[in-house]
């Protein structure tokens, strides 16, 4: 679903370390073909211009909740009656993703994870992410059972060159034994705070994107 003029973005410049207070806000003044021309971003109560070219992860968010992810980059600068504008480039209808409420996009991902729990430690690397949860495979030594709790965190490198460790806390859903010697781990978050999970979803459309520009 495309925004639409006077609907709110939230900009995550990709050169900047994924924080919450790095989320900036604009409205979207006019749409062309070509691209949007959106008000000079704000970010703690300040304008910011970002600099030309800048890659912009963005969401917009209807009513009932559903979020609609998509990149642009700084094309440049507008003074349209006196208003400062900034231009971004617009996005294509295949490239915009839809995340409802309480459903996250999954996408294959091998990142580290380190479960740090009173009964064991270890380190992992999963086999896919999405901001409700994960799957890891774990050996066999370690008993770990369906409708356990544990604690640890997640290693996520961002194309900018940023990388963030995100703690969280989970359920294990299921615990699956392909005959190898070890075992593949559900594991769904019951325990994670909302910036940190913005984290999570924003490197799952990172590498969506990447699947698709392959």
């Amino acid at each position: 679903m495309y925004p639409k003029t006077n609907d709110m973005l939230f900009m995550q410049p990709v050169s900047m370390e994924a924080k919450i207070e790095n989320e900036h806000r604009s409205r979207i003044s006019e749409m062309t073909d070509q691209f949007l021309k959106v008000e000079i971003p704000m970010r703690g109560g300040r304008m910011h211009r970002l600099p030309l070219g800048e890659e912009l992860s963005i969401y917009h968010m209807t009513e009932d909740g559903v979020k609609y992810y998509f990149t642009s980059h700084v094309l440049g600068y507008d003074n349209d009656d006196s208003i400062p504008l900034m231009r971004i480039s617009k996005p294509l209808p295949e490239d915009i993703s839809k995340i409802q409420r309480r459903h996250y996009l999954r996408v294959p991902a091998k990142v580290e994870i380190a479960i740090v729990d009173p009964q064991f430690r270890f380190t992992a690397i999963t086999s896919d992410l999405s901001g409700g949860g994960l799957s890891f495979t774990s050996p066999a030594e370690y008993d770990i059972q369906a409708n356990q709790n544990m604690n640890g965190w997640i290693l996520l490198g961002y194309k900018s060159g940023s990388i963030d460790h995100v703690p969280f806390g989970g359920e294990v859903l299921r615990v699956k034994e392909p005959g190898t010697g070890r075992n593949t781990v559900s594991l769904h978050f019951n325990q994670i705070l909302d910036t940190e999970r913005q984290k999570v979803i924003r490197y799952c459309f990172e590498r969506q994107l990447d699947f698709r520009n392959r």
